[in-house]
């Protein structure tokens, strides 16, 4: 069925990338601080735009990061806008931004992101112990 899942293991300076249609799970975790996130992002960005011709009834992204760069967080607006525009043609859309309890900066960000996408967005916070799995080496 296509469009087949994206799976994008994590790395030190790139997110995990979860997109799979068939089992309804859409999320993006991690750390992002890639030199070049247009081109991390771009096979993403087509997979959603393909994805959102025909999606599910109900479509959740996630995302969670501990940190991302300024080029990383344009490209997250971009994959938000290809929500929105879908949402805006009557797809159920939602999307929730996690963040670890005290890091003001990533749910900064995604109060900012909030205020200037027009789906639904919740923000929640999330334990430090559920992030430890992801072994960054620096």
């Amino acid at each position: 069925m296509y469009p087949e899942p994206i799976i994008i293991e994590p790395a030190s300076k790139t997110p995990e990338i979860i997109f799979d249609k068939e089992n309804n799970i859409f999320q993006i975790r991690g750390r992002s601080i890639t030199e070049n996130a247009f081109e991390y992002y771009e096979p993403v960005k087509y997979w959603l735009t393909e994805y959102l011709k025909n999606p599910n009834k109900q479509t959740k992204l996630v995302l969670n990061f501990d940190y991302l760069n300024s080029s990383s967080l344009i490209q997250i607006s971009h994959i938000i806008a290809l929500l929105e525009k879908s949402f805006k043609k009557g797809a159920n859309i939602l999307l929730v931004w996690q963040y670890e309890e005290g890091d003001e900066l990533i749910e900064n960000t995604g109060i900012e992101l909030n205020l200037i996408s027009h789906i639904p967005f919740v923000t929640e916070i999330f334990k430090n112990e559920d992030f430890e799995k992801f072994d960054f080496d620096f």
